[in-house]
């Protein structure tokens, strides 16, 4: 009994995805615009929705209710623009009617459990707040163009009373942009532990803790999340991915939850910016081009590049000084040169723990026993050469990047900026 349930809801389901495809791909065959031919597939699509929910139960039937309910304001939506007529009598449809899927009444509006999820909890709000980050401005190796505009608007934010006397605009909100593995969320936390040191309470979230399949939700999670943020004020909001809660609304075949989630939360940030609360936002993402355009006007942005070669000689000496020995020709500056095109997960993450591995195999091999090597550890006997170094590095080839795409973005976003004056 079970697996055919389990095998109609996926056959069903298969199929209601397909219609949505049709209709999206409807749309982008129509340069862009709705059509009836559109909405015949959406119709399509939210019937099998209510089929779904009205077969089955608990937490799988409030998800297929509040799809259909996703689809019925897309449905209606479209209508308005293609069909003005149709869109009036639907609006003058008795009030529960007005969810039906398409041409038929909706009998799921009184299913058992058709409750609202509620709003989000004091327990769950509670799990946003974080201690503070380990690593301050001084753990962060290179980026010292970086460190000095953070450092210049932590000077600003404790002369917030001249500011405000002298109405001075107060940069509230940053966004670091970069690759993968750049280091951003690391200078990120660096900057917010200099807030927490000046009294700062510190909340974070990645998208993934934001994004519901609950229509609706996502939308009061971001509201909750600012507005808890004003009452423990001062804090710092940290958001990760922010791609993913604030997407460019201007991009093709975007849903309409996730432009609707987009407006949401740059309702929600403009509550921050716009007033004296002592509230900053920190943003993160990998991809500035999928941001919405609104937001970018917003936020400060800060490019966090590859590390350079004296950033990485920092890493090295910091990792290997303290730990042993090395032989003379074994510097920071030469281990960096070695590594041009690596990042920062490179070195830290693969390079480094394979290099102290084969620290580890070569002392057993020269001392056989493991209080001997560390005795040789401690009084230098054992020195580190770049015969260890160039082997671990053998296991531990860069990983693919290209920066071209962010810097184009960049160069093409201050070219608008100048434009509009």
């Amino acid at each position: 009994m079970e697996k055919s349930y389990l095998d109609k809801m996926r056959s069903k389901e298969t199929l209601c995805m397909s219609y949505m495809q049709k209709a999206d791909d409807m749309f982008a065959m129509n340069d862009y615009s709705h059509s009836r031919e559109e909405c015949v597939y959406l119709q399509k699509a939210a019937e099998l929705r209510y089929e779904m929910a009205q077969i089955s139960s608990g937490e799988e039937r409030r998800y297929q209710q509040r799809k259909l309910q996703e689809l019925n304001q897309r449905i209606r939506s479209i209508v308005r623009i293609i069909d003005p007529e149709l869109w009036e009598k639907m609006q003058n449809r008795p009030e529960s009617k007005k969810e039906k899927p398409a041409a038929e009444a909706d009998k799921t509006e009184n299913m058992p459990g058709d409750a609202e999820k509620p709003d989000v909890t004091e327990e769950e709000a509670a799990r946003w707040f974080r201690k503070q980050p380990a690593q301050s401005f001084d753990d962060v190796a290179g980026m010292e163009d970086i460190k000095e505009l953070l450092k210049g608007s932590l000077k600003r934010m404790d002369r917030s009373g001249i500011a405000r006397r002298l109405k001075q605009p107060q940069q509230k909100s940053f966004l670091f942009l970069g690759l993968s593995g750049c280091g951003k969320t690391y200078v990120a936390e660096a900057f917010i532990h200099e807030l927490m040191d000046a009294g700062y309470k510190y909340i974070f979230l990645q998208a993934s803790d934001i994004l519901s399949r609950y229509v609706g939700e996502a939308e009061k999670i971001v509201d909750r999340v600012f507005e808890t943020a004003r009452k423990n004020a001062p804090c710092v909001v940290f958001i990760d991915e922010l791609d993913g809660v604030c997407k460019n609304r201007s991009m093709a075949n975007l849903p309409q939850h996730a432009a609707t989630l987009t407006t949401a939360f740059l309702t929600a940030h403009n509550q921050i910016a716009d007033s004296d609360s002592q509230v900053i936002f920190i943003g993160a993402t990998n991809y500035p081009d999928q941001l919405d355009t609104a937001m970018h006007n917003r936020v400060r942005l800060v490019k966090v590049s590859l590390p350079s070669k004296e950033a990485r000689a920092q890493v090295f000496e910091k990792e290997f000084s303290d730990i042993v020995v090395r032989e003379d020709d074994l510097t920071g500056e030469w281990m960096a040169e070695q590594t041009e095109g690596y990042d920062y997960r490179d070195i830290c993450k693969r390079l480094v723990p394979a290099i102290k591995e084969a620290i580890s195999d070569d002392l057993m091999t020269i001392y056989k026993d493991d209080d001997k090597a560390v005795q040789a550890l401690d009084d230098g006997r054992y020195k580190l050469g770049r015969n260890i170094f160039e082997k671990a590095m053998k296991q531990c080839m860069p990983s693919p990047k290209d920066e071209t795409a962010i810097d184009d973005w960049i160069r093409h976003f201050h070219m608008e900026q100048a434009v509009m004056g």
